[in-house]
């Protein structure tokens, strides 16, 4: 048997609708903390203990969304479970970054039932696992978010070694290349972003990660 604290609240982040209706009710019946659902375009500060849960909803959420509520919940400095739901695709290191931090991924074929077996779990301080499929990605996947210029994964992790200060040498050691690949890799995430330098190429990450 599952132990509940009063501290304890599940807070849904979603868009109305009455499939979500359907789930709020199911959520209330077999879970036995406050469900609190919050509409994903309608940001907002809140206050939550560190055994609550937030669930959020990637399918319902538009980019905007997705860049606010990851810095809300970074300046509640809370430590609750983290899920994000119906997750669609392999998230990329730009969406990874933004996150920070979650405790489960689980795909938008999720069952209701499913979903409930997770925040339980998630209340037991267990992680989910059946959810691989969506942290997997490849080297050279892309993403169209407008603001990630089209990166592929590869550049992602050239572009993080860089904002290290890693010289074309030490990421050619690290990702087993050379450096002249380094360069080309480089030359085409100068291009996509629209910087002309490695300094132009920091500010840039600094400037996605902050708005």
């Amino acid at each position: 048997m599952l132990n509940y604290t009063a501290e304890q609240k599940l807070f849904l982040v979603t868009r109305p609708s009455v499939q979500n209706h359907l789930l709020l009710e199911r959520l209330n019946q077999e879970i036995k903390i406050p469900v609190v659902v919050l509409n994903v375009k309608k940001p907002m500060m809140f206050y939550a203990s560190e055994k609550s849960i937030f669930i959020y909803d990637t399918d319902a959420a538009s980019s905007k969304s997705n860049k606010v509520w990851p810095k809300l919940l970074a300046e509640s400095q809370s430590s609750m479970r983290i899920c994000l739901l119906n997750c669609s695709r392999a998230l990329s290191v730009y969406e990874k970054s933004i996150w920070h931090r979650f405790d489960t991924v689980l795909p938008n074929d999720t069952t209701p039932g499913s979903l409930v077996n997770a925040i339980k779990n998630m209340m037991q301080n267990k992680h989910e696992d059946n959810a691989n499929a969506c942290l997997q990605t490849s080297p050279e996947q892309t993403y169209g978010d407008k603001n990630s210029g089209n990166l592929t994964i590869r550049e992602y992790e050239i572009l993080h070694e860089l904002c290290k200060g890693e010289s074309n040498a030490r990421i050619a050691q690290s990702f087993f290349i050379s450096e002249n690949t380094v360069r080309t890799h480089l030359y085409n995430i100068f291009k996509k972003i629209s910087v002309n330098n490695r300094i132009q190429a920091v500010n840039w990450v600094n400037h996605q990660l902050i708005n």
